[in-house]
């Protein structure tokens, strides 16, 4: 009897997450990814021409709910200003419809999902081989250093694609966009540059020198393990889910990213972090930061390389009461001794005594001598 109500229990559950999702489908809020639309990575490169339209799939919804229902995104856009007055800096493939790699293009569209009225900006770094792509590092520094050189306040950078390998002034470009007020935000990985040994990958992407930059990683569902699909870094700040979130192909057209990617999860933190401070203007970077950090929703076995301080929460961190430090007790000034009360007659009793004692030490000598005076004057 127990098991039956157990079994409805979870139907009624499983239910409701359903029903949860399509009720947002229909609004204009971040929806549940269960409905037909092609994988983000359908048009995964731009051949030119016409794309041909690729086959439709219906995302699966994990076992409870989906990334955006995890971090509680609709929750957060409607107690947030979602994003307005945010300038966010894509630095990735490119999302223009000239870009040759999707990339972009998905991080651009999961920024703008949760974070709707935020302003986008383009800022490329890829270089697109036939065989292999990678991330032009010189041409990072370029375009962070453009960045510097304008108001960084209210900027947040997201460096979806870190690179595999230094370059002069990469990390004195970033340390310049810190100092004046803005928010870096760089993926724990990439598949263009990770292996399956790497035991690792702070050393290994770039930039790294900074501690101020949030390093994100791929959590996935509550239904799935993301340590079989990304690779641990030492450096890791937050995680985010991604598989099943909504996004756009290459193309501009409704797609649902179907891989557990730190690169999608640094754009979705970005978002977050927009949603935050386009909320909260009169905050620092660092306040933001802060906040994100302290009101993520930690599990057991969570943390460390993979996790961070945890998932991201954006809903809490738009509405959980700051905690309150312990107020120190005051201190208490020690009172200055009391002065000794002077009393005038004191030397007078200090004689007295004294002569008392004499006089009384003088008596009693004579009275022991008497009788030896007395004898000797009646013998004469």
């Amino acid at each position: 009897m127990r098991g039956d109500r157990v079994t409805l229990l979870r139907s009624g559950i499983a239910l409701a997450a359903v029903v949860g999702g399509i009720t947002l489908l229909s609004s204009p809020s971040p929806a549940y990814a269960a409905e037909e639309r092609p994988l983000c990575a359908a048009y995964e490169k731009n051949t030119g021409g016409t794309p041909q339209k690729a086959e439709a799939q219906t995302a699966p919804v994990p076992e409870t709910v989906a990334p955006f229902a995890i971090m509680r995104i609709a929750e957060a856009q409607q107690v947030s200003k979602q994003g307005q007055g945010i300038r966010i800096a894509v630095v990735d493939s490119g999302y223009s419809r000239s870009a040759q790699d999707y990339h972009g293009t998905v991080a651009a569209g999961l920024i703008s999902q949760i974070a709707p009225k935020a302003t986008l900006s383009d800022h490329p770094v890829l270089k697109v081989g036939q065989e292999k792509s990678t991330v032009d590092a010189k041409r990072m520094v370029a375009e962070l250093n453009s960045l510097a050189k304008g108001n960084a306040k209210g900027l947040i950078v997201d460096i979806g694609l870190p690179a595999m390998e230094g370059a002069p002034g990469l990390d004195t470009a970033v340390d310049t966009l810190i100092k004046k007020g803005a928010i870096v935000v760089m993926a724990a990985d990439w598949s263009g540059i990770a292996s399956g040994t790497d035991r690792d990958m702070a050393p290994k992407v770039f930039p790294n020198a900074n501690e101020s930059v949030v390093t994100v990683s791929a959590s996935g569902t509550w239904a799935s393990d993301p340590e079989s699909a990304v690779l641990p870094n030492s450096n890791t700040d937050v995680a985010a889910p991604t598989y099943g979130a909504p996004s756009k192909t290459l193309f501009g057209q409704p797609c649902w990213v179907d891989s557990i990617s730190t690169s999608f999860a640094s754009a979705e933190v970005t978002a977050v972090l927009a949603l935050i401070w386009s909320t909260n203007r009169g905050w620092s970077a660092d306040q933001v930061i802060d906040r994100l950090y302290s009101t993520t929703s930690g599990r057991e076995g969570q943390g460390g390389r993979f996790w961070g301080a945890g998932v991201v929460n954006a809903y809490d961190a738009l509405t959980r009461p700051p905690v309150k430090e312990a107020a120190e007790p005051p201190e208490v000034e020690q009172a200055p001794m009391a002065r000794e009360k002077v009393d005038p007659l004191d030397a007078v009793r200090d004689n007295a005594v004294w002569w008392g004692i004499g006089g009384g030490g003088a008596l009693g000598l004579g009275l022991v001598l008497r009788p030896l005076f007395s004898r000797r004057k009646g013998s004469m």
